[in-house]
């Protein structure tokens, strides 16, 4: 995931504002849902066609860089909208989706996410059936704190993801138009609204908890092989943070989407333990790749040319790259 300078945050920052000050649409349209959760691969070029760009067209289209539908083929204005995005965040103006490009471009679709939650995310009432309802669940199901189908239906469920993305991300929402009406002698529209998925809430999530009780370091390993997709979030392939994602959600430990991200949400110790997080910089200043302790020495983790395998922190690259460990919560 990306790291941005402090040039590039700023940036980040800007445009993103604008975005939703000048285009508010751009926040409240319907998300395609399996698009958010697909792999990618990089790199991309004119003349390239497939699943892959059909994505790439999605994501561009979704931050307001492709105008047009979303076609599988890596056409002239593909070529043109990627400049376009690599001028506005200080990226080589080559028209191709190279490594770096996808990775700032994955930060700029999650920070789109992010904005969506927190400009609609208190503003939904329990009950409401609608598309506001939709994104907020979308969003969340995107970064990984929505473990459900999207319904549109506010309710117990989509509370409890946006009390978990409070506290991931330490923001303050208020959220007390998301708790159920007092009981009355005839039930409100609203109440009626919610569906029986929603109000088994409690009792999925305990049943949930309790099958996900598996090791973190057996489910890692389980994973050794599995090939690289940017964007990768299952088995069919993962990116670097979405395998962490992945591993310690089986394990019904929730983590963020981005590296930078586990950084802010673990805490730091002088050693690693199984079990613990280790942190590297790479291509960018600050916690860019991370992987997952198991012990003398060695980690598992989705490197870009590897995919999921185990490397050394004494092999020379990551020893100078290493940055240290954090303990999950």
């Amino acid at each position: 995931m990306v790291q941005t300078t402090p040039t590039k945050k700023m940036l980040v920052s800007a445009i993103a504002g604008n975005l939703a000050i000048s285009s508010p649409i751009a926040f409240y349209t319907p998300i395609d849902y399996e698009a958010s959760a697909a792999v990618q691969s990089t790199p991309l070029v004119y003349g390239d066609h497939g699943e892959s760009v059909l994505m790439l067209h999605r994501k561009l289209k979704r931050v307001q860089y492709y105008p047009k539908e979303p076609t599988p083929h890596y056409n002239a204005l593909t070529e043109h909208a990627i400049k376009r995005f690599q001028q506005d965040y200080q990226l080589v103006e080559n028209g191709e989706l190279d490594q770096e490009t996808a990775e700032m471009l994955e930060h700029i679709v999650y920070d789109h996410y992010i904005t969506t939650i927190n400009h609609i995310g208190e503003k939904i009432k329990y009950g409401e059936q609608s598309d506001n309802v939709g994104q907020v669940q979308a969003s969340l199901k995107a970064i990984g704190l929505f473990d459900y189908e999207v319904d549109r239906i506010a309710g117990p469920k989509t509370k409890q993801a946006l009390k978990r993305y409070q506290q991931l991300h330490k923001e303050t929402l208020d959220l007390s138009a998301l708790s159920p009406p007092e009981r009355s002698t005839s039930p409100t529209q609203n109440v009626q609204l919610v569906s029986k998925q929603e109000v088994k809430s409690q009792s999925s999530s305990k049943a949930s908890t309790s099958t996900q009780n598996g090791s973190v370091i057996g489910v890692a390993r389980s994973l050794i092989g599995t090939p690289y997709r940017w964007g990768g979030t299952s088995r069919n392939g993962f990116d670097c943070s979405g395998f962490l994602q992945y591993v310690y959600q089986q394990n019904g430990q929730h983590l963020p989407r981005t590296v930078n991200d586990m950084w802010n949400v673990t805490s730091p110790v002088n050693n690693p333990s199984v079990g613990d997080l280790v942190f590297f910089e790479t291509y960018q200043p600050g916690p860019s790749h991370a992987g997952v302790y198991i012990g003398n020495g060695q980690f598992i983790h989705a490197g870009t040319s590897t995919g999921v395998t185990i490397s050394s922190l004494s092999d020379s690259y990551w020893q100078q790259r290493y940055l240290g460990a954090r303990v999950v919560h």
